[in-house]
């Protein structure tokens, strides 16, 4: 029936039954329990020790140091795959190169977990749950389950947006809003999804023999990071930084907690001591922490460019911005974005004086003056009518010229409401005097911040702790995020624990 009404629809642009029928049927198809129509299409990705591609945006071939917990990741895997009826249903299980806190799976069984979530576990038992969510949505097939429910979907917004639209643009348009409120209504059962996952994760975990404590643990998590994430939003004065189509998908994590609370009432205890969980942590050793291929590396105040050879200190609360598709652009931005300073690079002509190359670039320049910055030629001055990311605005301006390697840095600072005078220009003068070329020590201070894993002794605090690290903000916060003892957990003595170094 709801292909007749379709049909009809995009054939004849009328409705052959009445029109209120047809709408009813499509709503309650669109809702209604679904069957598994599609799984026995392929629409799998690869199986392979490296995969070429998941839906998180990362080059996934692992480097050595990925690859023992690549392996250890399948073990655990392929251990609660052992415990339970998988029905023929046939599991992989990989190791992803990526910094954000994530884990997918397709439905062929194919599960992929990232660095940066692996980094944030701190128990064999937590990864177990981890990975038995995602044999839960394979094996309760809610991915056949979604597709369906999108091509549906897609087929309401399109008759919907045809009968309501003359113009090609215009019907695009309305297919597309029609899809948004789809997405909507939906939500709710992809919620309920995530439920079901939980509940047959801790049940797999109890049939393997895991501690199902760790599922309360590692929900734990995503409370903790959600709520950290809401404390910058607040300190930074913005809004949180949240994906909306994932808040729309996934259940509240206080609820999360709740129903797997719950859920584990019942289950034997296991046995993982202090011992166990230390034996994880040390597995983290070495993991890189944050992004990777970035063009510079930023360790507590000081930022360190090795390719060009400068580094710069940046002032308290400031941060590395990493733009798409700047690969070119250093962008960095107060605590509460409300100012940023950009560096590029351009190549420095000879005997050129930077006043003449000024007015080259066209800015109109105010209180210009030459001087040497980090013993390198420079120009400073006041740019007016710039373009920036708050609009047209006047900027600092400064160019700095190395000229053992022919390179000219051109720094431009603005702030969002600024209209004649700079309220940043404090912080722009600190960061524009600190300029230098990078002395052979500095080589050493620029490598990439990574997980090392240090033994807590009596009187070891997250404050002391935070206070050595090299972690440019928030060290306190993302400590103990990354241990399991947020917002004010200690460590114990003889407890391994995960710093950033």
């Amino acid at each position: 029936m709801v292909s007749r009404c379709i049909i009809a629809a995009e054939r004849k642009r009328t409705w052959n039954i009445p029109h209120a029928n047809c709408l009813a049927i499509l709503l309650i198809s669109f809702l209604a329990p679904q069957s598994n129509s599609f799984a026995s299409e392929d629409r799998c990705l690869p199986s392979l020790d490296k995969p070429l591609k998941t839906g998180l945006s990362t080059t996934n071939y692992l480097p050595d140091e990925l690859l023992p917990l690549d392996r250890y990741v399948k073990e655990v895997g392929e251990r609660l795959v052992a415990s339970i009826d998988v029905d023929q249903q046939e599991f992989s299980f990989h190791l992803i190169d990526d910094h954000t806190v994530n884990a997918v799976a397709d439905r062929c069984g194919n599960i992929w977990i990232s660095r940066g979530m692996l980094m944030h576990l701190n128990s064999e038992s937590e990864l177990a749950f981890v990975l038995g969510h995602e044999i839960g949505h394979v094996l309760l097939k809610h991915g056949q389950r979604r597709d369906l429910r999108r091509g549906i979907r897609s087929a309401v917004s399109s008759v919907l947006a045809g009968l309501t639209s003359a113009t090609g643009f215009g019907r695009y348009e309305r297919k597309k809003s029609f899809d948004e409120v789809g997405v909507l209504v939906e939500s709710g059962k992809f919620q309920e999804e995530e439920l079901q996952a939980d509940e047959a994760a801790a049940d797999y975990m109890s049939k393997a023999g895991f501690d199902v404590n760790g599922a309360l643990n590692a929900t734990e998590l995503l409370k903790n990071q959600e709520y950290f994430e809401f404390k910058r939003a607040r300190l930074e004065e913005r809004e949180p930084r949240v994906n909306k189509q994932f808040v729309a998908s996934h259940p509240d994590n206080d609820e999360r907690y709740e129903r797997t609370r719950d859920k584990i009432k019942g289950f034997p205890r296991g046995t993982e001591t202090k011992q166990d969980r230390n034996a994880f942590v040390a597995k983290l050793e070495g993991i890189s922490f944050g992004p990777k291929g970035l063009s510079g590396i930023q360790r507590g105040r000081s930022f360190y460019y090795p390719r060009l050879g400068i580094k710069l200190s940046l002032p308290v609360g400031w941060t590395r911005r990493v733009e798409a598709g700047e690969r070119r652009v250093l962008t960095f931005s107060s605590s509460k974005n409300d100012a940023t300073f950009t560096l590029k690079t351009a190549g420095l002509k000879a005997r050129v004086p930077l006043e003449d190359i000024v007015q080259q670039m066209g800015f109109q320049i105010r209180e210009g003056k030459a001087l040497t910055i980090g013993g390198m030629p420079a120009y400073l001055g006041i740019a007016d009518r710039v373009d920036t990311p708050f609009g047209t605005r006047p900027s600092r301006l400064v160019l700095l010229a190395d000229q053992r390697k022919g390179i000219l840095y051109v720094g431009l600072g603005a702030g969002q409401f600024d209209l004649k005078r700079i309220a940043a220009d404090g912080d722009f003068i600190k960061i524009i005097f600190s300029m230098e070329r990078m002395a052979r020590d500095d080589f050493q201070d620029a490598k990439p911040l990574k997980v090392q894993v240090v033994r807590a002794e009596s009187g070891t605090t997250f404050e002391s702790l935070a206070a050595a690290s090299d972690l440019p903000n928030y060290a306190l916060d993302q400590l103990r995020v990354i241990n399991g003892l947020y917002p004010k957990g200690q460590p114990e003595p003889g407890q391994l624990i995960k710093i950033i170094d």
